[in-house]
């Protein structure tokens, strides 16, 4: 999915069924981490699915993030949470 064809309230979920956990960045803002995975490990604090996802928009940040030092982050719904999404995370995510 390309960034530029997201639009506020879009529907999204995984192109496949796959494994993916929330990383705390700071206060209550969490990232999607959903990149790719070795299925040979035993991961703690995962899920796995295809959950469907609102996308929130993007939101401009005083301060850069903890991970990556993002200014502008691009945020979904998904399981009753909001998150940011990693840019490279895009790809394994399809409109609905």
């Amino acid at each position: 999915m390309k960034v530029s064809e997201l639009k506020e309230g879009m529907l999204l979920r995984f192109k496949e069924p796959r494994i993916y956990k929330f990383l705390r960045d700071s206060n209550e803002d969490y990232w999607l981490d959903c990149g790719k995975f070795d299925p040979t490990q035993t991961l703690k604090w995962v899920e796995k699915g295809q959950p469907l996802m609102i996308y929130l928009g993007q939101k401009k940040m005083e301060d850069p993030s903890y991970y990556g030092g993002f200014f502008n982050v691009r945020e979904v719904s998904i399981d009753g949470k909001v998150a940011w999404m990693w840019p490279d995370a895009w790809r394994y995510v399809e409109a609905i």
